[in-house]
């Protein structure tokens, strides 16, 4: 599942929650807007935990492909400079 799509339906789910809170509250008018900003507010705290749970998750992989890709390069950086060494060494030999 796509993460936008875990994102609208976990949204989608707290508002139909509190709307049917609503629809079928047996309290009073401020205590059941009370209830509702209560359980709105946990919803939002939910969702921010997982999205940030996500979020780590699919940015660790990069951060070690960032890695890789950093050490690879300086390896290829010094065959590259090795092989110019070489190169430059066997056209010194045979002008000489």
């Amino acid at each position: 599942m796509k993460i936008s799509s875990l994102i609208i339906t976990s949204i989608f789910a707290a508002a139909t929650g509190v709307i049917a809170g609503t629809l079928f509250a047996p309290g009073k008018g401020s205590k059941t807007r009370n209830r509702i900003a209560k359980k709105g507010s946990e919803y939002k705290d939910y969702i921010i935990d997982n999205f940030n749970e996500i979020a780590d998750s699919v940015s660790h992989p990069f951060e070690n492909l960032e890695d890789q890709t950093i050490r690879l390069g300086e390896k290829a950086i010094t065959k590259a400079k090795k092989i110019k060494a070489d190169a430059l060494e066997k056209v010194t030999n045979e002008i000489h």
